[in-house]
């Protein structure tokens, strides 16, 4: 896929599934089987009655998102997939009030099994604040997923 036809299908993606548009997780880049994006700090997403830090869950979310994104985009043709497992290990809570950079990458696919593993951190890169390892079912029941999809709109 080009960058146009990536960036189509994360807009499909994020407004497809309610968590990501609440989230407001921004696309970065991209490389081969690799994605960056970026969860912005939001109130909303805070802990706020123990120290106002990123709650683990939506961490939790914003990193299945990302490895769900990178699945997506290594695949030759869009399809629907699913998360199969997802374990996640929290290093160190996310900064007081400070946006967070993910950073996925699909390193295997085989017999329709994407494997995925991606790490969360502190915008700066200094702060590791959790990791995850993940297994995705491609082809999965759910939408209708082709290339017909990236030319609508208007194109």
């Amino acid at each position: 896929m080009d960058t146009l036809q990536l960036e189509k299908v994360y807009e499909l993606f994020s407004a497809g599934i309610g968590a990501h548009s609440d989230m407001s997780l921004k696309f970065v880049s991209t490389e081969e089987n690799q994605v960056v994006l970026e969860m912005p700090f939001q109130e909303k997403h805070a802990t706020a009655h123990e120290n106002g830090s990123l709650h683990p869950g939506a961490l939790a979310a914003a990193l299945d998102s990302a490895c769900g994104f990178v699945v997506l985009q290594s695949l030759a043709v869009p399809q629907a997939i699913a998360t199969i497992n997802l374990r996640i290990d929290h290093i160190h809570s996310a900064p007081v009030g400070t946006d967070v950079r993910i950073q996925a990458e699909c390193y295997q696919q085989i017999n329709g099994f994407a494997y995925v593993s991606a790490f969360a951190s502190s915008l700066d890169g200094r702060k590791m604040l959790c990791n995850a390892q993940g297994i995705f079912k491609i082809g999965s029941p759910g939408p209708a997923l082709d290339r017909s999809l990236l030319y609508r709109r208007g194109d």
